[in-house]
Formats: C-alpha cells, sequence, structure tokens
C-alpha cells in the first residue's frame, strides 16, 4: 500500500505521561475516598476526562454523584499539572522530522484537553516540529474509541482513510483507529501485546516505529537527529 500520511496519538507516542496520568487519576479518586488502581487506567487511555470518571464508576460500582465526579476531574487535572515531568520520545521526534521534511503530513489526534496540548506542541516548535491537523478531547463530541477524532483530522486531507498510517498504544485508540478505516501500528509502550491485538502491526519500541514509518512512506536515509 502506498501511504500517503500519518497520524499520532500522543500520549506514550510521543510524550512519556502514561504514568503520571494514571497516578493522577489514582490520586483524585483517593481525595474523595476511592481506591482505584493506578493500573487501570492504562487501557483507558485517550477516553476523554469525565467518561473516564463514568466508565470508572460504572465499573467499580461507586455510584458517585456528580459533584463527586467534578471534583475528581479537578483534582485530577491539578495533580497532573503539579506534578507531571514528561519528556518526549526521541525516536518518535526523529520520525516526525523525517516525514515532515519530506513532505509527509503528519497529524495528531488526542484524548487530552487542549491546554496541555498547546504546552506540548509550543515546545516541539521550539524544536522546527509543527503538525499539519491536529485534534483534542476539547475538538469532538465523542473520544476514543470513538473514530471521531480520528475522522476529524482525516476529513483536513484529501487523501482515503486507507492511505493514513495512525500510530497508537492503547486499546481505546487502537479500536478508533481500525474503525477509522486507517492501516494502524501499535507500540509496546505502556501495556502487553495481547492487549493490543486489533492492530495491523505491532512495534516493541520507537526506533523500531521509526524505522518502520520512513521506510512504509519512502523516505529516503537521512539523518533526523539534529
Amino acid at each position: 500500500m502506498n501511504y500517503k500520511a500519518v497520524c499520532f496519538d500522543m500520549d506514550g507516542v510521543l510524550v512519556n505521561t502514561m504514568d503520571d496520568h494514571a497516578l493522577a487519576w489514582h490520586h483524585a479518586f483517593r481525595e474523595q475516598g476511592h481506591v482505584v488502581k493506578a493500573a487501570d487506567f492504562y487501557e483507558l487511555e485517550g477516553m476523554p476526562g469525565m467518561q473516564t470518571i463514568l466508565h470508572v464508576n460504572r465499573i467499580y460500582g461507586l455510584q458517585l454523584p456528580l459533584e463527586q465526579q467534578e471534583a475528581i476531574y479537578r483534582n485530577k487535572r491539578t495533580h497532573f499539572v503539579k506534578h507531571s515531568k514528561y519528556g518526549f520520545y526521541q525516536h518518535t521526534l526523529q520520525a516526525l522530522k523525517g516525514l515532515s521534511q519530506s513532505g509527509i503530513p503528519i497529524g495528531l489526534a488526542t484524548g487530552s484537553r487542549k491546554e496541555f496540548v498547546n504546552e506540548v506542541l509550543e515546545r516541539l516548535e521550539e524544536m522546527g516540529i509543527t503538525f499539519d491537523a491536529v485534534i483534542t478531547g476539547d475538538d469532538v463530541e465523542k473520544g476514543k474509541p470513538s473514530p471521531e477524532p480520528y475522522e476529524k483530522v482525516f476529513a483536513q486531507f484529501s487523501y482515503r482513510p486507507n492511505e493514513w498510517i495512525v500510530v497508537e498504544n492503547a486499546p481505546l485508540g487502537i479500536q478508533a483507529a481500525v474503525a477509522s478505516g486507517a492501516f494502524v501500528l501499535a507500540l509496546l509502550t505502556t501495556l502487553p501485546e495481547e492487549k493490543l491485538i486489533l492492530a495491523n502491526d505491532i512495534l516493541k519500541h520507537h526506533q523500531e516505529l521509526k524505522e518502520y514509518l520512513l521506510s512504509e512512506v519512502g523516505v529516503q536515509a537521512r539523518d533526523f537527529t539534529k
């Protein structure tokens, strides 16, 4: 297949934030007197914040009132902003540079809120990296596993969905990308392989992702580390 464009998830693919997100959720629920394992949130990556709370509310049988749900969401955001010390996956940055410098459109579809995404984008711009299309959790009515985030990215270009490669690392994002009609790569960033089996291909690490992407879209071998 002649792929024309690549769309990336953000958390766990571009930035190493998932541990911070999981701990922030655990803290926020504990502040309201409920113990929810931090590990449970890795499989919910990509789901918008309030939907995450409703999901946990249901599977744990908590029956949280709206006021408490909103308090959990506020506390989670506050804890994440205060304590997150995220960095970027360097091989993903190199892949982005290689794709962009070769004229391959790159998109970003994330469940994260716009405020945090803009912070990440500003840091990327300082490195000379800009996305051609960005959809955040604030830009959609239905977050992942709905395909809406990816469909909104694709709608900004003339390519068919099956001409896109999507890079994900969590089950809900993979479901969304598969439903969008794209070719889906999954990264073993935070979850075991059996959680990612719906993807078209599974890659072990970010260096393998870089090599795969640059090869599949026909980018000639160059040094994109600078």
